[in-house]
């Protein structure tokens, strides 16, 4: 079995590699909207060419998170939720803590409660999460 940080790398590629594909793909659209030219061709360029640019930068994020340390987020669990992604077919759960939102396993998210003080160990600029623990709260600072 692989550490948990070694797989939380792979699934950040895998999910880099599906974006440059996708960008790919915007700027395939973006060279034949050139060469089309004519007509409102200028609309749907500005249109395709935000969302590319847009991919992009997610490119870029996950590109400098593979090679960035792990960061650490400690606080109490604000919220916590779960939606479907694909409507119906795909759950995803998430835990708010302070203003950071992180989608977790859901493994972890029933061992999470709301309140409840955690530690989520992910990626700086994806918030990519390899790992969630419950610690103990820091004791209160004493009240002059």
């Amino acid at each position: 079995m692989r550490p948990p940080e070694d797989t939380a790398r792979l699934s950040l590629l895998r999910s880099m590699l599906l974006h440059t594909l996708f960008l790919a793909a915007a700027i395939a659209v973006c060279y034949w909207l050139v060469a089309a030219g004519g007509g409102f061709a200028f609309v749907s360029l500005t249109v395709v060419g935000a969302v590319g640019l847009l991919l992009a930068w997610h490119v870029g994020q996950h590109l400098l998170d593979l090679r960035s340390p792990l960061a650490e987020t400690e606080g109490i669990v604000l919220r916590k939720w779960k939606r479907a992604d694909l409507i119906i077919a795909w759950d995803s759960f998430y835990i708010g803590i302070g203003r950071a939102i992180f989608r977790i396993a859901p493994e972890d998210w029933v061992l999470v409660d709301e309140g409840s003080y955690v530690k989520v160990v992910h990626f700086p600029r994806t918030l990519h999460v390899v790992s969630v623990h419950e610690v103990r709260r820091p004791p209160a600072p004493p009240v002059a």
